[in-house]
């Protein structure tokens, strides 16, 4: 949905193109339970946990306990705190440790948030989640106790015999693609990469024109900043593939620091490209058999006009000014991802993610379909995982003072919808504080994979083997067998989910421009993306596809639309309405497409407001002030 601001002064109103921002949950230091007798809140509890740890928070009087306990040098793995250590003995814990670790110049607002209160116990691994829970809730100086769950990349890669799909058809006006290829990558590259730019055929395959991110145009008028980072929450990249490593993000401090040290005084040691959350270290892993993370970042930022390899959306034009990938390994070598960091791992990642820079934070990722009920869910208020993503939107480009350094006040959480080919919730791409995306072929029908529901926020394309074994896949970087830089084609919703990624950097890159312009939040760039949107409903026709209709969010990645839809976001001027009167406001002349428009108003008591059919009507009811 679009909202648009609007202040009004004294009888004068101010359209902006952004948005309210959620109020605030409790900031943490309370609040976890109904009353003092009511015992900790459980969160997100499953059969699916992993075993040997979880994540509580613990009340404000008995963090300080702990802090006590560890300034006077008391052992790592308890917390000076008896009835809790008790616990902790019977139960075997080797770590007992804050989640968030302190962060240097961000440690104030971490406290501010309360996420100094939430605590990580590794123990015994034969001892259940749920039975270490039941031990825990009789401990009164615990407010939250929430279960880890393990995460599952969003991929799905199928080599056989291709099957032939429906004959493609030529597509409307608005799906013509005859912008030249703007880069020096091979011809073969551009044909393997038709989820750029679709005409109609990938070799011998019939496909359909336009069934595409839209990016060739997109690149006339960007190709990318290096002040932009996207951290990729997934495997670990592969830093010095041929076709990435210019476009890596680098901590200079830790380049150039000392071994073992952490140089930078931001809670991690080493951590020169990202940071392994699986192993707890700066050293990233990666393999032929962990490429996911690789082959993600390459459709964010592979390096353009290089010569070699594949585009990346906001690669850059071969000048050094490509988008930069954060990697933030949460899954290790299964391409499951079950064995990969819990939930410690996957909120420390986005939270580092946010204090690093990145103003973008892509996960190809999630827990299976049916983990976690939407109840279950929604208790997510509690949660530390939801925190850490309410983090990242509030604070992503911030310096520790609240003032925008990034080229984007506030971020984007970006979620692969899942592959389980289900109309299910799937978390935490379904919780709406964040964007979420569904697959789609190079036929622009929906992926026989790709879940759906009316929680997903668009598609984009994540390729359909199924049609195509040889060509269906979204092709880009990847490890090779030999531990070299390779590429290969993939599908799934792990791969739709970095062309929004890649579109949305390539969108900030545009607006913040050479001159490094200020200005743009991370809800007007969430409202530009889901404006700028083709339709996808009209590819879903027929007993194979009718179930999908209206279920595939609001439509389809449009690259270029949302490059056009950006520069308008700046606002609508302020209106000085008298008291008694009415203005009406054409949306039309602001935003690309006003059919998502939706309003609020903060003082209904001095101007009322319609809207209807992409016109905004303004009455002056008294003389005050309002946000629309």
């Amino acid at each position: 949905m679009k909202k648009i601001f609007m202040s009004l002064l004294l009888a004068s109103v101010a359209l902006a193109g952004g948005s309210c921002a959620k109020d605030d949950m409790d900031n943490g230091t309370g609040g976890g339970t109904d009353s003092a007798n009511s015992g900790p809140v459980i969160v997100n509890a499953s059969s699916a946990a992993l075993n040997g740890e979880i994540v509580l928070r613990l009340k404000e009087s008995a963090a300080e306990s702990v802090t006590r306990t560890r300034s006077a040098g008391g052992p790592a793995t308890r917390s000076g705190i008896d009835e809790l250590d008790r616990i902790l003995n019977e139960a075997g814990t080797v770590r007992f440790e804050r989640l968030f670790p302190e962060c240097g110049r961000f440690e104030e607002r971490t406290r501010r948030e309360g996420l100094h209160l939430w605590y990580y116990a590794q123990f015994d691994p034969t001892i259940s989640a749920s039975a270490m829970a039941k031990m825990l809730s009789a401990c009164s100086d615990i407010d939250i106790i929430e279960y880890s769950l393990p995460a599952v990349s969003a991929d799905y890669r199928r080599m056989g015999l291709p099957q032939v799909g429906e004959p493609a058809t030529r597509s409307v006006a608005e799906d013509v693609r005859d912008v030249a290829f703007p880069f020096n990558e091979s011809a073969r590259s551009q044909e393997l990469q038709w989820h750029y730019n679709n005409k109609g055929n990938v070799f011998t395959e019939q496909t359909r024109l336009g069934a595409d991110a839209n990016v060739y145009a997109a690149w006339q008028l960007a190709t990318g900043n290096p002040d932009v980072i996207v951290a990729v929450i997934d495997q670990g990249v592969k830093y010095d593939h041929e076709d990435l490593a210019a476009n890596m993000w680098v901590n200079q401090a830790e380049l150039n620091g000392t071994s073992g040290v952490d140089d930078d005084g931001n809670g991690y040691v080493d951590d020169i490209y990202g940071y392994n959350f699986t192993n707890n270290t700066g050293e990233l892993s990666f393999s032929y058999d962990a490429s996911h993370g690789t082959h993600v970042a390459g459709t964010i930022a592979a390096v353009n006009n290089n010569g070699i390899g594949v585009c990346g959306i906001a690669g850059g034009s071969g000048k050094g000014d490509g988008v930069k990938i954060m990697s933030c390994e949460i899954l290790n070598e299964s391409e499951s991802g079950s064995s990969g960091a819990g939930l410690a791992g996957q909120i420390r990642a986005i939270k580092y993610a946010a204090d690093n820079g990145a103003v973008i934070c892509q996960n190809s990722w999630g827990y299976t379909a049916g983990t976690i009920s939407q109840t279950d869910w929604t208790r997510g208020t509690y949660s530390a995982l939801t925190r850490a993503m309410e983090y990242f939107n509030k604070y992503a480009g911030l310096d520790e003072n609240g003032v925008q350094t990034g080229p984007m006040a506030g971020g984007l959480v970006i979620f692969a919808a899942g592959n389980d080919g289900m109309n299910e919730l799937c978390y935490p791409a379904a919780d709406p504080a964040v964007v979420s995306v569904a697959a789609t072929s190079f036929l622009g029908s929906p992926a026989y994979y790709t879940n759906y529901g009316t929680w997903v926020s668009l598609s984009a394309p994540g390729g359909d083997q199924m049609l195509s074994a040889t060509y269906g896949g979204v092709y880009s970087t990847t490890v090779s067998s030999d531990g070299g830089s390779g590429y290969e084609g993939m599908q799934g919703t792990s791969m739709a989910c970095p062309h929004v990624s890649g579109a949305c950097a390539l969108a900030i890159s545009y607006y913040y421009g050479a001159e490094k312009r200020m200005g743009l939040t991370a809800e007007m760039l969430r409202q530009a993306l889901l404006s700028s949107t083709r339709s996808v409903d009209r590819y879903c026709t027929g007993d194979s596809y009718a179930s999908y209709r209206g279920l595939m969010g609001i439509g389809s990645l449009d690259t270029y639309k949302l490059l056009l839809t950006i520069v308008k976001m700046e606002g609508i001027p302020a209106q000085r309405i008298a008291v008694g009167a009415t203005a009406t406001i054409d949306l039309a002349e602001h935003f690309l497409s006003t059919s998502v428009l939706t309003y609020t108003n903060s003082a209904p008591e001095v101007v009322g407001v319609a809207l209807q059919g992409g016109m905004l009507q303004i009455s002056g009811l008294r003389k005050g002030s309002a946000t629309i």
